[in-house]
């Protein structure tokens, strides 16, 4: 039971996840995702991008899947040996269209190799001319026959060509003395050809009488320092493939021969030369290089780069004594970042004779090994190369087979697969794979099967009536020209939102959408562009428009129901509430407004029936607020008594009659001491109340001259005496520190011994500076000074 839980909850998992990633507004993009499906059923109101479960769920019927990858083989060669009049073909098939679905494995495209018997070789011998690498030239010319009778083994259609390189002549490379010109090495007697970068001295050519002949005009040559400059000769023999004679589909292999290590780019700069190297070929008639002496060697970065570009198989041969040093420190490393797979160079023995096995050697190399090179490969595409050239049984990620011969040949297997999140503009991509060396190429063009069969026609309705004649009818649904949308086709969005929508305020007044180039306002806003806030209206009791039953509110303004106005909606226009029992508006003493009466001044009450300040009613009550609140006045107790029974005193004014009871007036009163006394008269309509404030109001009283003149008088006196103390303790203060002083001087010790100043003995005792010894002088010595004194 616990299994078939887990299970569904799996289940349930990994379809949540992949209705996630099922998304796109048509069927193409959604079915980039696997598991996702398109729902074609017209009228489908759910999601109709999704996974096949959830669709089939959701009751779709008709649903669309993703399609199977298709593989097309527009050129397939078969292999040939070649010979007179044949091409030879070693790869196949030559052109590969794939329909390729996204994200999606593709693992069915094949690869064959095989070795042509007479696959053509271009042979081009580049030398070091030098002293030391003479028995090179003496080689090549005994040894020519017997290289081509090997090589004829392997193919009878081949070429042979040569050039040699020394280095730039200018100092400090080549010495720039007269003698040194004329004798390039160093004596009248040993015969030298004056001193050159690079001369391509035989085009490649299949008559082994001429390669040998120019073999023989190579004479040796120097220089001055050690290091040699063939990486400009060797740059020329890659770029000049018109003057050197590369066919178009042949091995071509270089074989560069010194005993020395390379200039390369950057050691111009010692002979002023700083124009870096070209890479372009500037061969003159008779093969010479002429701008040795105006651009820089190549960098190693250019050699390789160009090796590449021109499948140029270079193999080293190091020859002198310290050849395995030289070999080791410098051109086993170049080797290995080269085409051709050599990882390590060739040693040439002291006489050259073992050129014919070098030769031999890595032409078999070359020949049977194959290194599949992928080239501009789309970013949107992953390919990888697999083989099982090693096993013969299971495929290994490897792009290299070796100890191939003509009866055992190979294939390669691509594994491809497309990274799309959306299918791209340009659905038909390419790249190419070639063997790596040689100018076979197999070119494999990718279709990205993005579209669905109901998306093309015939299935699809192009300008349908259902679609407003605006789009195309396709996988159940519209899918709309430029500028139009909606279900069908029916909402216009040419232009720009803000010639349709704008505002200064913004889009839609920054109050809603632009949606078919209408505005779609807020809740709250109306108006053709939502400039109206229907929130905004005043409001009355507490709600805008005084309420439902008042008014609404309309672009921030209100409006009112017949029975209100105002811009409230807060104003009854009815009078009924402001007619008295007589029939007469506000008791004829104010006016009616909103419903409600706005009496005129001294009157009262809703109906305006009540006087508020009419003449006598302070004053009428002056007597009793004296006699109550003060006991003063004109009435006696007696009268007060009988009279003025409504009269109280308070602290502070407040209602005590009752609820309905209101002040009618506030009184001020001035007895006679000038005291102002304050009354509150308040009237219920049927009794009168009348309080009076506890306290009133008397001004203060003139000061006495008598006791004004005697504070101040009494303040200086004060102020006198309490300075006269303090000027006393001052003074006693120092006395006391003086006499405990002079105290203590009188009994210290040092006051006896002192001398007195008033008094001045007549004998002097001076120490003679010069007496060495500090002992106490004897009595002569004293008697001595007194008397010089």
């Amino acid at each position: 039971m616990r299994i078939w839980v887990y299970s569904w909850l799996l289940a349930s998992v990994a379809a949540s996840v992949r209705a996630q990633t099922c998304a796109g507004d048509r069927c193409g993009d959604c079915l980039i995702n696997e598991g996702c499906g398109w729902c074609k059923d017209p009228g489908y109101s759910f999601k109709r991008c999704n996974a096949e479960s959830q669709l089939t769920t959701d009751g779709c019927i008709d649903i669309v899947r993703r399609k199977s990858h298709k593989i097309q083989l527009i050129q397939n060669d078969e292999f040939s040996d070649g010979g007179p009049g044949l091409e030879p073909v070693q790869i196949k098939p030559q052109k590969i269209k794939v329909k390729l679905v996204p994200n999606r494995r593709l693992r069915d495209v094949n690869i064959f190799y095989k070795i042509a018997k007479n696959f053509p070789l271009d042979l081009y011998f580049l030398n070091d001319p030098s002293y030391t690498m003479r028995n090179l030239s003496s080689s090549l010319n005994s040894l020519a026959n017997d290289i081509a009778r090997d090589i004829a083994t392997l193919t009878t259609d081949f070429q042979f060509g040569l050039g040699t390189s020394m280095d730039k002549v200018i100092e400090p490379f080549t010495s720039q003395e007269p003698l040194y010109l004329t004798y390039p090495c160093g004596k009248e007697e040993t015969r030298c050809d004056f001193p050159y970068s690079f001369i391509h001295r035989q085009s490649l050519t299949t008559n082994i009488a001429a390669f040998t002949a120019a073999a023989r005009s190579v004479n040796v040559t120097g220089n001055r320092d050690l290091v040699e400059g063939l990486f400009d000769g060797l740059m020329q023999v890659m770029v000049c493939g018109e003057k050197i004679g590369w066919r178009n589909k042949a091995r071509r292999m270089v074989i560069y021969a010194t005993d020395i290590n390379f200039h390369f780019a950057g050691d111009g700069r010692v002979a002023g030369i700083l124009e870096p190297n070209d890479c372009q070929c500037h061969l003159d008639n008779s093969g010479k290089y002429t701008r040795a002496e105006i651009q820089d060697y190549p960098s190693v970065g250019q050699i390789v780069q160009k090796a590449r570009e021109n499948n140029i198989n270079i193999i080293f041969v190091i020859g002198g004594e310290d050849n395995q040093a030289v070999r080791t420190m410098y051109y086993d490393k170049l080797a290995a970042i080269l085409p051709g797979g050599f990882k390590n160079a060739s040693v040439l023995s002291a006489d050259a004779s073992n050129i014919l096995q070098i030769v031999g050697d890595s032409y078999r190399r070359l020949r049977e090994t194959v290194k599949l090179v992928i080239s501009k490969v789309p970013e949107e595409l992953n390919v990888t190369i697999y083989s099982n050239c090693a096993t013969g049984r299971t495929l290994d990620h490897t792009d290299t087979c070796t100890g191939l011969t003509i009866e055992k040949w190979t294939n390669f297997t691509l594994d491809v697969i497309s990274n799309l999140t959306s299918c791209p503009m340009g659905r038909t991509q390419s790249f190419t794979l070639y063997p790596e060396g040689l100018e076979e190429r197999v070119e494999v063009e990718i279709e990205h099967l993005c579209d669905c069969d109901c998306q093309l026609e015939p299935e699809a309705e192009p300008n349908s009536t259902k679609c407003s004649g605006r789009g195309t009818r396709e996988c159940g649904m519209c899918h709309c020209q430029e500028g139009w949308s909606g279900e069908k086709c029916d909402c216009d969005q040419r232009g720009t939102e803000e010639e349709a929508c704008g505002t200064v305020a913004g889009i839609c007044s920054n109050a809603g959408n632009c949606t078919c180039r209408k505005c779609e306002c807020f809740d709250g806003y109306s108006g053709k562009m939502c400039e109206c806030n229907d929130r905004n209206c005043p409001s009355s009791n507490g709600q805008i428009c005084g309420g439902i039953n008042h008014g609404n509110c309309s672009c921030s303004k209100c409006i009112c129901d017949p029975a209100y106005s105002g811009d409230s909606c807060d104003c009854l226009i009815s009078t009924d509430n402001c007619r008295n029992d007589n029939g007469t508006i506000c008791s004829d003493n104010g006016v009616c407004e909103c419903g409600r009466c706005q009496c005129n001044a001294g009157f009262r009450g809703d109906k305006c029936d009540r006087c508020q300040n009419c003449a006598g009613t302070c004053k009428n009550n002056y007597n009793c607020v004296e006699c109550v609140g003060f006991n003063q006045g004109e009435y006696n107790e007696t009268v007060c008594n009988e009279n003025c029974r409504d009269v109280s005193v308070v602290p502070l004014f407040r209602n005590t009659a009752g609820e309905n009871d209101t002040v009618a007036t506030s009184c001020v009163l001035q007895d006679k001491f000038g005291c102002i006394i304050y009354f509150n008269i308040y009237d219920s309509g049927t009794s009168q109340l009348v309080q009076v404030r506890e306290n009133k109001n008397c001004p203060p009283a003139p000061a006495d001259p008598l006791k004004v003149g005697l504070g101040v008088s009494g303040a200086f006196f004060l102020v006198g005496i309490v300075l006269l103390l303090i000027w006393k303790l001052l003074t006693m203060f120092y006395d006391s520190m003086e006499y405990k002083q002079f105290k203590s001087e009188i009994t210290d010790p040092v006051w006896e011994r002192s001398e007195n100043p008033l008094y001045k003995e007549c004998v002097t005792t001076v120490q003679n500076p010069m007496l060495e010894t500090t002992d106490v002088p004897s009595g002569d010595d004293v008697k001595d000074v007194k008397e010089l004194n």
